[in-house]
């Protein structure tokens, strides 16, 4: 199992993106993905942003129809968790970031991340 990021999804998406090539490969392996619900929610909004409608719903639909997607629904503890990584952080990790760290450390899961900052943290 591993936890996305927006880095990965988006680039997922997005076939100008530097990482397009290795997010298609890291999608077609077997193991289970879960997508936090904030992080669906961020990467959907930025490929709506950038992209437009038509692409976010398109994206969203080839999301909710991988079987081996999941998408993650927070806890009142994982949120707790992510509030902690975050505060903890001092400005060197976003919200979304501290998100998919608390997942990672709930599920013992490694991140699908291309963000060198986040994949940094979670070395720790």
């Amino acid at each position: 199992m591993r936890i996305a990021d927006t880095s990965f999804l988006y680039a997922l998406f997005s076939k100008t993106d530097v990482f397009h090539s290795r997010a298609r490969g890291e999608a077609m392996k077997a193991d289970p993905v879960v997508i936090p619900a904030e992080i669906l929610s961020e990467t959907l909004a930025l490929i709506h942003y950038r992209r437009g409608f038509a692409s976010a719903r398109a994206a969203g639909l080839w999301i909710r129809s991988k079987g081996l997607i999941q998408i993650g629904i927070p806890s009142r503890r994982l949120v707790a968790r992510a509030w902690q990584v975050f505060a903890s952080g001092r400005g060197r990790l976003s919200y979304p970031d501290s998100v998919v760290l608390a997942w990672c450390a709930e599920r013992a899961a490694p991140p699908l991340a291309f963000d060198s900052a986040l994949l940094r943290h979670a070395r720790r």
